[in-house]
């Protein structure tokens, strides 16, 4: 058994400085407004070079101040300290976007000689992408004065409404009444205990009850919601963009038609969730399941996992794919970078802070000690891992497409979840865990694509004025049955006020990204399982290249292919094979 200090991390090795944090961000703030009086037009290629260090070291210190921050914050969400670092911090994100907008617009404004001279230097090698994407963005957007008023405003509007909605999730408690005794928790504690019991009628009863509190609070999130997508609407069409989809397509690095075609594809593939479910129902003894039905195990693993079981699971697997892998997850845990208490009062999810200064990263989730804890710690872990090799890339160079981050944490799912399918040492394990691999699969292949449709149905909604929470929960129920059609008997019409990514204001349309690393990463993952021995190394290729290239650059380099319909289809191959094998396995039960 591996070394695992706790369940709670340590932040010392990662804190920005000794100073006190609202100390460090003043004095950030000061050296972005020296950078910003020293920005011009019409710079020759050597001052680009000292101005491009300059900017990228403040924006390294600014991203690793709001990781940090963030952290303190996850954990105590009511934490009134940490929210006032919290708002701090955004403050110097919207400092900091202002400073990249007065850069870009000095790259913009470069002599093409100039440009020429600057963008082949060694100073800047790693980090063209994006130079020539902050130069190429600025005719999409309007005059700096405006732009700077703009991020100016979003502090308190666009921001705002994201801190807004964060705190009034973390309000939301659900009654549980147990031998007469009723307590009040937290909403994702009940999401988990509820949606995961084996327990058909605990699962009912704690969807009704998660449903009610829904309807009980909708029309304060329906505003926040109206008001975060009002702002955004307005400022795609301030900027002349008429495609609303523009953004994420260049924050992902990916064409609009790589995504049409992974969406049509998609759609063909619809009916292995169909059958999916069908075959569950039956094997629970329903006519059809409901949306609270669909994460519940149909069949159980005997064993609940420690902590410490859970980390030795995880280290042998990725060690299994390198020595270099095993051993960056062995310090994960041995150096206390993740945090695994479940709480109350913390962030609800999981997610992986990366900390550039430090070269580290820190991990947070609420561990309950199943499999599924397990998977989750593995993906959150990749993309620790891809931040190391990230890490040692110049600072512009560590902004990767939002999809081709979530590449290498699927990948690390892949690990565990086949792994663990092909030890099992039961009938009972390994069922659970192909269903485990299948729901993981269908949540990337319907029931996000299905949010990622409802968003931009709402957003195209809201042009023509605000929607009452009606109007989005009937929404949200279109769209669901699109995917779902009658393969539930109802479906989960509040899910737009439990999901996170829908507020997100730094990665537009935040869900449909996992859906493309899911399936991309399933393409690298095919070319291991051809090439285990030589292919580690390649692998860490592609992750040191992401910040660098487009996923379409990095698919024809490393896959040989581009991203069409062939593509595509072979991605979503090994979940069509794991839902043949589950109804093949599992015909004798029904």
């Amino acid at each position: 058994m591996n070394q695992v200090r706790d369940k709670q991390w340590n932040l010392g090795s990662v804190r920005p400085g000794s100073h006190p944090v609202k100390d460090q961000i003043q004095d950030i703030l000061l050296h972005i407004e020296e950078t910003q009086s020293v920005l011009k037009h019409g710079m020759n290629a050597d001052e680009a070079v000292d101005v491009t260090k300059g900017v990228q070291d403040l924006y390294t210190e600014a991203f690793h101040m709001d990781e940090y921050i963030i952290c303190l914050l996850s954990v105590d969400v009511m934490d009134e300290e940490a929210q006032e670092l919290s708002a701090r911090s955004t403050q110097l994100q919207a400092k900091m976007d202002t400073l990249l907008l007065g850069y870009s617009q000095c790259l913009a404004h470069m002599a093409d000689e100039d440009w020429e001279a600057f963008i082949g230097r060694r100073e800047v090698a790693g980090s063209e992408r994006f130079l020539k994407q902050q130069r190429r963005k600025v005719k999409d957007q309007l005059d700096p004065e405006m732009e700077k008023l703009i991020h100016a405003l979003s502090v308190d509007g666009f921001a705002g409404w994201e801190d807004h909605y964060d705190q009034e999730y973390a309000r939301l408690k659900v009654p549980v009444t147990d031998n007469g005794k009723t307590e009040y928790i937290s909403f994702d504690i009940a999401y988990i205990r509820g949606m995961l019991s084996n327990d058909r009628e605990t699962r009912m009863e704690m969807g009704e009850a998660i449903s009610k509190v829904c309807r009980e609070n909708e029309d304060r999130f329906a505003s926040i919601f109206n008001h975060f997508a009002g702002f955004r609407n307005e400022l795609y069409q301030l900027r002349g963009w008429t495609n609303p989809l523009k953004e994420m397509f260049e924050q992902n690095r990916i064409s609009e038609r790589s995504v049409n075609t992974m969406m049509e594809t998609l759609h063909q593939h619809k009916s292995l969730l169909h059958r999916f479910f069908e075959r569950k129902a039956k094997l629970i003894q329903m006519e059809k399941l409901s949306w609270y039905d669909i994460y519940a195990p149909t069949f159980t693993s005997k064993t609940t996992l420690t902590y410490e079981e859970a980390a030795d699971i995880v280290i042998e697997q990725f060690r299994r794919f390198s020595e270099k892998l095993g051993q960056f997850a062995q310090t994960a845990f041995e150096e206390g970078w993740i945090d695994a208490e479940p709480g109350d009062s913390k962030q609800h999810g999981a997610f992986c802070a990366s900390f550039p200064n430090a070269k580290e990263s820190r991990v947070m989730l609420s561990f309950t000690g199943n499999y599924n804890d397990v998977v989750t710690i593995a993906h959150e872990l990749g993309h620790a891992y891809h931040n190391s090799l990230l890490h040692e890339q110049p600072g512009f160079s560590h902004k990767v497409g939002t999809g081709l981050a979530e590449t290498a944490s699927t990948f690390a799912e892949n690990l565990v979840l086949d792994a663990a399918i092909d030890m099992a040492e039961t009938e009972e394990d390994r069922l659970s865990l192909l269903e485990m691999k299948i729901t993981n699969g269908l949540k990337y292949t319907t029931f996000i694509p299905a949010k990622f449709e409802f968003e931009a149905a709402f957003y195209k909604k809201r042009l023509n004025g605000k929607l009452s929470a009606g109007d989005i929960v009937q929404l949200m129920e279109e769209t669901e049955r699109n995917w779902f059609h009658d393969s539930v008997d109802e479906v989960f019409t509040h899910n737009w006020m439990t999901i996170p990514h829908f507020f997100s204001t730094e990665k537009a349309f935040y869900n449909l990204p996992y859906t493309i690393g899911y399936l991309f990463s399933n393409g690298v993952y095919s070319l291991y399982q051809q090439d285990k021995e030589t292919f580690p190394e390649r692998y860490d290729q592609l992750l040191t290249r992401s910040g660098n290239h487009s996923m379409d650059e990095l698919s024809i380099e490393f896959l040989q292919e581009e991203l069409g319909t062939d593509f595509w289809e072979a991605a979503v191959r090994p979940l069509k094979e794991a839902v043949e094998m589950y109804l093949e396995e599992t015909e004798k039960y029904s």
